[in-house]
């Protein structure tokens, strides 16, 4: 082989290799920076749209009252899907301020732990419980409903020390899809005994389960849900599990746990 022959190849390679090299710079750009800015930018709207009747809560009028929010939980209110978290299509009806206190496998004891770095809001939003219903094997998740509803106790009263005017709104731990008859059996057991405790206690309890089962039976879980059956996708997901917390608000779904 010639050397002009050798030098047509290597460029040849070169070349290959540096196209290459730019597809997989341009796919990480577009994975990593320009699809998440533009989920991030993107503006979520209600499933359904707003209408009169989710308006018509207490939830829905502090939302608009002017008080500060803060949405407490794990994963799903940290914004399990590029950082897009449940009550992002809210957002926009909250006329005070909004911050959260939420991390990815939180569980209630997580929560309790944690609490010095609680801050002072006019109204708490506390959705938690998917960790403790999941991954019940594991020693920080609550072991039955009744360890459940004890350490939410310490959540309120540790609330009431840190804001104690402020209103506490529950929300029932998210469902689990496709996890199995077991799974879903205790998380229906744990979102009873939440119920039963907000109704001892008088804190709203909101129950977001039987709305998410009705949208899933008329059209299907997966359209809703990543894979792994625990988090919501950055669309509809996200969609429906805001509108499911309103509806239920606007419901009273206190009776019925799914």
């Amino acid at each position: 082989m010639n050397k002009d022959s050798s030098k047509t190849k290597h460029g040849k390679y070169t070349v290959a290799l540096s196209i290459v090299l730019v597809l997989i710079v341009c796919a990480a750009l577009f994975v990593f920076v320009i699809r998440p800015a533009y989920v991030q930018k993107k503006s979520y709207e209600l499933y359904g749209g707003i209408n009169d009747e989710l308006k018509d809560s207490e939830l829905f009028e502090d939302m608009q009252s002017g008080k500060s929010f803060c949405f407490l939980g794990d994963s799903i209110t940290e914004g399990s899907t590029i950082e897009i978290q449940w009550y992002r299509p809210l957002q926009s009806y909250i006329k005070g301020d909004y911050v959260r206190f939420s991390h990815g496998g939180w569980t209630v004891k997580d929560l309790i732990v944690n609490s010095d770095r609680i801050p002072v809001a006019d109204v708490y939003v506390i959705a938690i419980g998917t960790n403790d219903v999941g991954a019940f094997e594991s020693d920080w998740c609550a072991a039955t409903p009744d360890v459940f509803t004890d350490r939410l106790d310490q959540v309120s009263q540790i609330l009431k020390a840190i804001s104690p005017e402020a209103k506490q709104y529950y929300v029932t731990p998210w469902m689990l899809v496709d996890h199995g008859a077991e799974m879903d059996e205790r998380g229906k057991q744990f979102r009873e005994a939440e119920i039963k405790w907000c109704k001892e206690t008088g804190y709203v309890c909101i129950d977001p389960a039987p709305v998410m089962l009705s949208v899933f039976e008329r059209e299907g879980a997966k359209k809703f849900m990543r894979d792994d059956g625990i988090h919501p996708n950055a669309l509809n997901g996200i969609s429906l599990y805001a509108y499911a917390v309103l509806q239920a608000a606007h419901d009273g779904l206190s009776s019925s746990a799914i």
